[in-house]
């Protein structure tokens, strides 16, 4: 769990580098939804401190900016490469090798303005007295949602990286714990709803998995980030639906 936490937040895990072995990145995946549920109440904490001085639309905005300060902007990163490489990379050798190159390029920078965008949007649209089950569960299902494209999709570049020493390292065990701890959370916290929240990301990350891999081949570290940024929007818009009668 502390390696997760480690690797996923800003925040002290208190272990060393010297002290992680492949196999440690492994089995810390299994916690990647719990990390996100901690998250989620911790942002849900700041906010309700936050509303005693300020109003909601700030507050709204105040949560995003602590979300991107927690995770040290890793997925917003890893979502501005992998939309560069889609954009300009003809092919997936290409895509791969624009997608190394940690400059932003246009369609990077109108993604993350997009995504930032609409993610205030959707949590700007809910009823505050169901933000603090919605943080928590937007965040563990995309978490969630790494885990299974981990376990699932190939590796996508022949010459190695951490991707895939993540990929060689995580097994059934920590897929089944992420599932059924990111379903326990959603359940608990919408009931009904909560079952297709979880269901909707699942089908979203396979989609996900099926379009990269025609694409690029596989995965890489870049696509799981991208997939967490759009599964905490998905899970956002779609809770933003449940309320608003859409579904």
């Amino acid at each position: 769990f502390f390696l997760a936490w480690q690797f996923l937040t800003l925040l002290p895990g208190g272990i060393k580098d010297a002290e992680i072995g492949p196999r440690d990145l492994g089995r810390s995946a299994a916690y990647y939804p719990v990390v996100g549920l901690l998250l989620g109440m911790i942002l849900w904490g700041a906010y309700w401190l936050l509303s005693h001085a300020f109003p909601r639309t700030l507050c709204d905005g105040l949560a995003i900016l602590l979300l991107v300060i927690l995770t040290g902007a890793l997925h917003l990163d890893g979502l501005a490469d992998t939309l560069d490489g889609l954009a300009a990379g003809k092919s997936a050798a290409e895509r791969l090798q624009i997608m190394r190159d940690h400059r932003v390029g246009t369609f990077g920078a109108v993604g993350l303005v997009l995504i930032l965008g609409i993610k205030f949007l959707a949590l700007n649209s809910l009823p505050e007295e169901v933000l603090g089950k919605t943080l928590p569960v937007a965040l563990a299902l995309s978490r969630w949602s790494m885990v299974q494209l981990i376990y699932r999709a190939p590796y996508a570049r022949p010459e190695g990286g951490l991707g895939k020493i993540f990929k060689e390292n995580v097994q059934k065990r920590e897929m089944i714990l992420a599932t059924a701890f990111s379903l326990i959370v959603a359940v608990f916290l919408f009931r009904f709803w909560g079952a297709l929240l979880w269901l909707a990301i699942g089908f979203s990350a396979l989609g996900i998995q099926v379009f990269f891999k025609r694409k690029i081949g596989g995965i890489t570290g870049d696509v799981l980030g991208a997939a967490n940024e759009v599964h905490e929007v998905l899970a956002l818009l779609l809770i933003s639906g449940i309320f608003h009668g859409i579904f």
